[in-house]
């Protein structure tokens, strides 16, 4: 892989992190000013015009074509069930501590895949997960005063987020990653905004539609910003290994702590610091591991074709 590209990829990924930096920024802000199911559904409507606009210049007239219908359906459900993790955890938990949790998707696709993709495990990875897990321990803080059960929905999002992670290895293999995100998107729309029409009708606050401006100017920064990420991380992929993007999107928890702190004065306990620390250190070394065995089957496969 050229340098250029090599830049380009680690632009996206730097990029990618702010607008994850952003969307936790927002929703934090917006908090419990409107109901989770309204806020789903406006981030999901207002990324589609970007969306749509992206698969458009890429596809022309196929950017909605998809072929692995199912897998982007069981896509569409993990999808969503980690947004509303993601989401919940962060209006509960200080942002630093939620965005760590998240990031810790990467230690379950690591035990998931021997049984969902029949990937072989080795010592370094599963030594790399205990230390993870021992991490996660230390995050959620179980045995501090400060200890909240709301870091359950961290963990919640971050089993779903790997899930999604999983279906999304298989969908890139079939399908163009715009497409998905239109069909992701325009799926979660309409069954959202379904969702609070029913509520509405059969008896629920009617102020699930309803928006003061500010809010509904958060709103609509959030869908483009939730757009911006997709586009821009899944971009990242054509130009860097996946390993650099891998271990880059974990700047994302410091800088996440930071900015909470600068803007809502949360602070994480020195323990939940550590266990953020040994999160990031054991997924940067599961995607190391992950690059030397792609490596290392290139290497074979170069050799038995030569």
């Amino acid at each position: 892989m050229s340098k250029p590209h090599g830049f380009i990829g680690i632009f996206l990924t730097l990029l990618a992190i702010c607008f994850g930096v952003v969307t936790g920024l927002i929703v934090k802000a917006i908090g419990t000013e409107i109901a989770l199911v309204s806020l789903l559904l406006y981030r999901f409507l207002f990324s589609m015009p970007v969306l749509i606009g992206a698969a458009v210049a890429a596809r022309r007239s196929q950017f909605l074509q998809i072929n692995a219908k199912w897998t982007l359906a069981i896509r569409i459900v993990f999808g969503c069930a980690a947004m509303a993790c993601w989401f919940t955890s962060i209006r509960l938990l200080p942002l630093g501590q939620a965005t760590a949790l998240l990031q810790t998707s990467v230690i379950f696709v690591t035990i998931l895949s021997p049984f969902l993709l029949g990937e072989r495990i080795g010592i370094f990875r599963w030594s790399a997960v205990v230390t993870g897990m021992l991490g996660i321990i230390l995050l959620t803080n179980p045995f501090g005063s400060g200890f909240s059960g709301n870091v359950i929905f961290g963990l919640m999002g971050a089993l779903a987020g790997a899930g999604l992670s999983i279906f999304l290895r298989q969908l890139g293999k079939i399908d163009h990653p715009f497409s998905v995100a239109v069909w992701y998107n325009g799926v979660g729309t309409i069954a959202l905004a379904l969702l609070v029409v029913g509520m509405v009708v059969a008896g629920g606050d009617a102020k699930l539609f309803a928006l003061s401006p500010d809010v509904l100017h958060l709103l609509l920064l959030l869908g483009v910003m939730a757009a911006g990420l997709q586009l821009s991380i899944t971009s990242a992929f054509r130009f860097a290994e996946a390993v650099v993007i891998s271990a880059m999107r974990y700047l994302q928890i410091p800088m996440a702590a930071f900015v909470a702190f600068l803007l809502f004065d949360e602070v994480m306990a020195p323990i939940e610091l550590i266990g953020a620390a040994v999160v990031i250190a054991s997924c940067v070394f599961i995607a190391w591991r992950e690059f030397v065995r792609a490596r290392d089957r290139q290497t074979i496969t170069s050799t038995d074709t030569a």
